[in-house]
């Protein structure tokens, strides 16, 4: 009877067993690469790639990290530049449910309604009145492009003027917040009206 001339390599058998790519039983049990291993993975490709440079996984980690940290940021950026009163320490609640669209700059009697609003101690509607009464003299001096779906906080970087800055902070802080408007924040309120009346003027186009 011919002898079995099969041997087995046991070195070789060993090698491939030490193998990481051969290594089938560890992938059925872990599932694959978890998120963190794969954007580690594409990271070091890419470097390789392009930059020929290759990470250890404590420095992948770091940028990953970094840039989850820049996402975040972006997009408590992006909500605060939609809903600014949000911010606004001691906001109400019937104040965050306001509709911007009620502030409207057009078909006001101001002078008139800024009267009755004194006359009634009504700080809160005057403050409010005269930063509207603003907005329309900067509309009409084209340095603002007015719209009634506009915050502002949009129109604080249309305007670079500190008195604008600051009537507009008031405005904020007495309309969306939970602040106290007085007779003296009135009387600011139009002395910093005057002053951005002066600096910008309304041209004539005749």
């Amino acid at each position: 009877m011919p002898a079995d001339t099969l041997q087995l390599d046991k070195e070789l058998l060993t090698a491939l067993q030490s193998d990481p790519q051969y290594d089938y039983d560890r992938e059925i049990l872990s599932g694959g690469e978890s998120l963190l291993e794969w954007l580690r993975r594409v990271i070091n490709e890419w470097l390789l790639e392009h930059l020929d440079v290759m990470l250890d996984d404590d420095v992948a980690n770091y940028i990953l990290i970094g840039v989850g940290v820049l996402v975040i940021l972006f997009l408590v950026f992006l909500y605060w530049r939609l809903r600014p009163k949000l911010f606004v320490r001691g906001a109400r609640e019937e104040d965050l449910a306001y509709d911007v669209q009620e502030d409207t700059i057009y078909g006001v009697n101001f002078d008139a309604d800024i009267a009755k609003a004194l006359r009634a101690k009504d700080y809160r509607q005057a403050v409010r009145l005269v930063y509207l009464q603003t907005l329309l003299h900067l509309q009409n001096a084209e340095v603002i492009n007015w719209q009634p779906s506009k915050t502002p906080v949009e129109y604080l970087r249309q305007v670079n003027h500190p008195d604008f800055t600051r009537m507009s902070h008031h405005f904020i802080r007495v309309r969306y917040g939970n602040f106290e408007a007085t007779q003296a924040l009135f009387e600011e309120m139009k002395e910093l009206q005057a002053v951005l009346n002066s600096q910008f003027t309304i041209q004539s186009h005749d």
